[in-house]
């Protein structure tokens, strides 16, 4: 049994079914070149705003942890850095669900326009 050695195209505009490359019209439509930057930049934007409150807590951590050991109530054991350290999981999820709602409206919405677009 002989298996070929799979070759692959330099461009990602073109898509091999069955042996054969054929050129896809979308990959070079401007409203899905658009969708796909804006969908990269707001991407990378949520995860550099959670890499920099992801940091700032470590950091917070490594070179102030008198900040975060303060106790909330004197007398109690909790300290400011539970809720804190909490907090950050309230924070992530909720860029979750930004990215969510957003990838659930406007992204759906304009890859359903860019296929009936397509389709016509």
């Amino acid at each position: 049994m002989e298996q070929a050695i799979p070759t692959y195209q330099a461009s990602a505009q073109h898509i091999a079914v069955d042996g054969q490359i054929t050129f896809n019209p979308l990959l070079d439509d401007p409203q899905f070149l658009a969708l796909v930057h804006s969908r990269r930049t707001f991407s990378w934007s949520l995860t550099i705003v959670m890499l920099l409150v992801y940091f700032a807590f470590i950091l917070t951590l490594a070179f102030s942890p008198a900040l975060l050991g303060r106790p909330l109530v004197e007398g109690y054991p909790m300290t400011l850095g539970i809720p804190v350290g909490f907090g950050m999981f309230v924070f992530t999820f909720m860029l979750v669900l930004v990215y969510v709602v957003r990838a659930n409206t406007a992204y759906d919405r304009a890859i359903s326009q860019i296929k009936m677009g397509a389709s016509q």
